[in-house]
């Protein structure tokens, strides 16, 4: 069996955030689980923006080329996805956003034979998928956790969890003082890497 990757999306644009010490200790879990974590910081990608170019405007999978290529070949690849982001305005960070946004094109809008419009995903849907969140206790994070839940269906990743860090506190990575979140952290990135891949709605029956 080939490594399993797992696939660490970090919205958030701190190099010492509290979401970035909780991936990192997902992405320990999953090497220790014997699988490869690869952690993406979106702050760092040269990308642009999502033009919504409608129906199939390329063979591959975007018009533009440029960091987004490497994202769309990990997450083709992945075993399973992690995405993270503080929460900006009941909504997940710019940097993260924008990663999703140019992820439309893995389940294009395609114009069908006998005419017509449907959305057709170019891998199946056999990842698992978690949310992880840092927000201050007076802030919800549903609304943030329903945009990724419908970002991780779209790449072809069924979301089964959120490890959340509601904090009091505006101190970048203080999720330092809440071992017991970093341990849940890691054993999700553990159990991300020995869970079986899910069987495809596509495939089942």
């Amino acid at each position: 069996m080939s490594q399993r990757l797992l696939v660490a999306l970090n919205g958030s644009p701190g190099p010492l955030s509290s979401v970035g010490l909780l991936l990192d200790a997902v992405c320990r879990g999953a090497d220790a689980a014997g699988g490869r974590a690869e952690h993406v910081h979106c702050n760092d990608l040269v990308a642009r923006p999502c033009q919504a170019c409608g129906p199939e405007p390329t063979t591959g999978y975007c018009v533009f080329h440029d960091d987004m290529d490497r994202v769309y070949a990990s997450l083709r690849d992945a075993h399973a996805v992690v995405v993270g982001s503080p929460i900006y305005f009941d909504a997940v960070s710019a940097q993260l956003k924008l990663v999703m946004d140019r992820c439309n094109c893995v389940t294009p809008l395609v114009r069908l034979p006998g005419g017509g419009l449907d959305f057709r995903a170019k891998w199946a849907r056999t990842r698992r998928g978690v949310f992880v969140t840092a927000c201050s206790t007076q802030h919800p994070y549903d609304l943030a956790e329903r945009s990724v839940r419908g970002f991780l269906k779209w790449i072809g990743a069924r979301w089964e969890e959120t490890i959340a860090f509601q904090h009091e506190d505006s101190e970048p990575g203080s999720v330092a003082a809440r071992p017991e979140l970093l341990v849940r952290a890691r054993a999700v990135g553990r159990r991300l890497i020995e869970s079986a891949p899910l069987v495809s709605p596509e495939r089942a029956g």
